[in-house]
Parts: C-alpha cells; sequence; structure tokens
C-alpha cells in the first residue's frame, strides 16, 4: 500500500506542478488538481464502465422475460430461481455487477485518502464555503452531496426490474450511500471533493454510454 502511496502522491505533485504554470490561484488549482486525477482514474476505468453498463442495459432488456417467469413459476419460487439465473448466464449478465465497479473505486479511494492525509498544501488553501480543504465541511454541505451523487450513480447501474436480485442490489447501494455519506463527515473537504467529482465523472460517462446503446438498438430496427 505504501508503493502506491507513494506514486499517487508523486502523480498528484506532477499534476500540481503543471497546473500552477498556467493557475495562480491554489483554490481553483487544487480543485483542477484533483479533477484532472480523477478524469485520468475514469479513464483507465473507462473498459470496465463500458462493461457494466452494457451489463445494466441487457438487465433493463430482460426485464419482460423475467416477469414472465414470475408469473409461469409463482408457485414454484425454487424453479423460478434456477430459471432466472439460466437467463442471466444466456443473456451473459450478471444481476450483481452493477457494484463491481463502486467495489473497485474504493480502494483507490483509500489510496487517496492516504495521499490527501498526508498532504499539507491543502491545509491554508480554502474553496468557496469551506475554509480549509485540510478540515472537514462543517456545514456538512459536501457529505450530503458526496451520498447524493453516490446514490445516482448506483441507481443508474442497478437493473430496472422487481426480482430479488434487483432488490438485493438496491439495498447494497442504500448501503454504500449511507456509509459514503457518514464517513465523509468527518474526512477532510479535499478528499470528499475527491469522491463527488469522482462520482459526477461516472454519472456522465454512464448516461452516455447508455444513450449510445439505445442509439444503437433503434437504428439496428430501422435497419431491420
Amino acid at each position: 500500500m505504501q508503493g502506491i502511496n507513494t506514486v499517487l502522491t508523486n502523480f498528484f505533485n506532477l499534476i500540481h506542478g503543471f497546473v500552477t504554470l498556467g493557475v495562480k490561484n491554489l483554490s481553483v488549482a487544487y480543485f483542477l488538481d484533483i479533477f484532472i486525477f480523477t478524469a485520468i482514474i475514469k479513464i483507465i476505468l473507462l473498459p470496465l464502465t463500458i462493461s457494466q453498463t452494457k451489463s445494466q442495459a441487457k438487465m433493463s432488456e430482460m426485464q419482460p422475460k423475467i416477469k414472465e417467469l414470475q408469473e409461469k413459476y409463482k408457485n414454484d419460487p425454487q424453479k423460478f430461481q434456477q430459471k432466472q439465473m439460466e437467463l442471466y448466464k444466456e443473456m451473459g449478465t450478471n444481476p450483481l455487477s452493477g457494484c463491481l465497479l463502486i467495489f473497485i473505486q474504493f480502494p483507490i479511494f483509500i489510496a487517496m485518502y492516504n495521499v490527501i492525509y498526508r498532504y499539507t498544501g491543502f491545509n491554508d488553501v480554502g474553496f468557496l464555503w469551506i475554509k480549509s480543504l485540510g478540515q472537514k465541511d462543517a456545514l456538512y454541505i459536501l457529505p450530503v452531496i458526496s451520498g447524493l451523487t453516490t446514490y445516482i450513480q448506483g441507481m443508474m447501474m442497478t437493473p430496472k426490474t422487481d426480482d430479488a436480485q434487483a432488490k438485493s442490489q438496491k439495498q447494497m447501494n442504500l448501503f454504500m450511500t449511507i456509509f459514503i455519506t457518514w464517513v465523509s463527515i468527518n474526512f477532510k473537504s479535499a478528499l470528499v471533493l475527491y469522491w463527488i467529482i469522482s462520482n459526477v465523472i461516472q454519472i456522465a460517462i454512464q448516461y452516455f454510454i447508455v444513450n449510445r446503446i439505445k442509439h444503437k438498438e433503434q437504428d439496428a430496427v430501422v435497419i431491420k
């Protein structure tokens, strides 16, 4: 873990050195540092994001078939579960795959926590209503935004179905939302700002990918 912290710290310093060549306002500079760092991480994770979003789109497509199975095997829950899993396998998707991206981001979040925790440059720099990026948000605005963006991101990856797996994913998303909001209350504002920026970029990427998938499906129908 120490090796990752060192790499990320050096990388963050490199970005900061580049940004401050043209930006002298440290509040703006640190915001751009965090944004650029997050964007690069998102680019690295983009293949996984595309895969996860396609899986979510398949889950939505499967909803009518799942409802048919629910009706057909309403008196045999065990048989329904078996047929549902067979359908998931046939479609090549996983009902819990939407949570995977959040869990993969979490180790990066922990590493970033260590970097920012030891980074002294934030201590004397404010941002908007925040007096110091090195201190927690006394007004709790950032923690609330952090939780809200976490919830939106999770819901975008949750299948629009009523089956047990989808309900489990919704519960997991709610748990992650509450957890992230709770821990954000005592985190340095710079770290919470990183998480919010990460979520906003992720939401934008997912929205773009989902709409691209829909356009492709519409084009395929027209061609047929």
